[in-house]
């Protein structure tokens, strides 16, 4: 090819116009040099085209006539074959979200707030449809998912997002219902924690190749109607609350007063027992002292207790009719008052 070329280019070539056999020459020379030019530049594009590399993150499905040859996942240059193999790059570690029941019209930034806008026929939810409370609350989540199966990815859902839209559609109507409106709209991580294996087994029946990494609701509200039902409810609920807690605290204060107070009766009336016990066993030890006592001189006994008696009815009246012949009741009166009662001398 060097001679070639050192001919075609150095030799001196003296064209005789009148002569057509150097004319023939020279064109065969230069078909020639083209020809081998075009072969260069063939092999050249074919080594190039030949070669790709699998980036840091991603996987390289590499397809024959159409057909999945082999999945590269070694980093570096890799060689193909020009025009029969065809290769398609994915990104494995990269996480994808997916926005359900809203959508991100424009991202914040630190000078002004994201907006959102919902999708209300989307994020329609019944909760609590076991009992008889069920409830509609619009639910918004975010799905964050990867490519797992590279393979399963490109060629088994033609419609990956949209799938998976269904798919959490049906999950969140089959499994929020069991959950009652108070876990809807205050316990959402009890959500996120059911809804994300189911949605994951549907994904993996439909053969989609990613792998779910996190569900996260972002909002749960009710429907205006029902949040001011829901908010009544809750303030009927608030003031039942604040009425059994004074009754509580009441309930706190009367029973141990009342305890007190019973323990304080319990304890006079034991007092009382005791001393009208005692004041009985007294009376009736000095009633059979006075028994043993009169056994032996009834007279003296008798007449001591007649004493004890006219003075206690003399010394309560002040006028006093004295019928005895001898006046004897006289020496009963209690003159230590310095009153005089009247004598009357007894009548015939």
């Amino acid at each position: 090819m060097s001679e070639m070329k050192k001919d075609f280019f150095t030799e001196e070539i003296r064209i005789d116009p009148g002569s057509k056999k150097d004319m023939k020459g020279m064109m065969n020379k230069f078909k020639n040099y083209m020809a081998l030019v075009v072969i260069v530049v063939v092999v050249v594009i074919s080594i190039v085209g030949g070669l790709y590399k699998v980036d840091s993150g991603y996987e390289a499905v590499v397809l024959r006539f159409g057909k999945v040859l082999k999945v590269e996942n070694k980093e570096g240059l890799s060689f193909k074959i020009p025009m029969i193999d065809t290769v398609k790059m994915v990104n494995v570690k990269q996480p994808y979200k997916m926005e359900y029941g809203y959508e991100t019209l424009q991202q914040g930034t630190e000078k002004t707030d994201p907006v959102y806008r919902d999708n209300p026929e989307e994020s329609t939810i019944i909760v609590g449809a076991q009992g008889n409370n069920s409830s509609i609350v619009l639910m918004n989540l975010m799905v964050r998912y990867r490519v797992e199966d590279p393979v399963n990815y490109l060629f088994k859902v033609e419609d990956l997002e949209g799938t998976m839209r269904l798919a959490l559609e049906d999950v969140l109507r089959n499994t929020v219902q069991s959950h009652t409106l108070e876990e809807a709209l205050t316990n959402k991580e009890l959500i996120d924690v059911v809804v994300l294996p189911e949605l994951q087994r549907k994904m993996n029946s439909y053969e989609s190749g990613v792998k779910i990494i996190e569900v996260k609701t972002q909002n749960a509200e009710l429907l205006p109607a029902v949040d001011e039902a829901y908010k009544q409810v809750e303030k009927a609920n608030q003031y039942k609350n604040g009425k059994l807690e004074e009754a509580q605290k009441y309930r706190n204060t009367v029973i141990p007063q009342a305890e007190a107070e019973a323990i304080k009766l319990i304890e006079g009336a034991k007092g009382y027992k005791a001393e009208v016990v005692s004041r009985g066993k007294a009376g009736v030890a000095e009633f059979e002292a006075l028994y043993t006592e009169y056994q032996k001189n009834p007279e003296i006994v008798k007449e001591k207790y007649y004493v004890e008696s006219m003075k206690e009815f003399i010394k309560n009246n002040n006028i006093i009719l004295d019928t005895t012949k001898s006046g004897q009741i006289h020496k009963f009166f209690n003159m230590d008052d310095g009153q005089k009662p009247i004598k009357l001398d007894a009548v015939q």
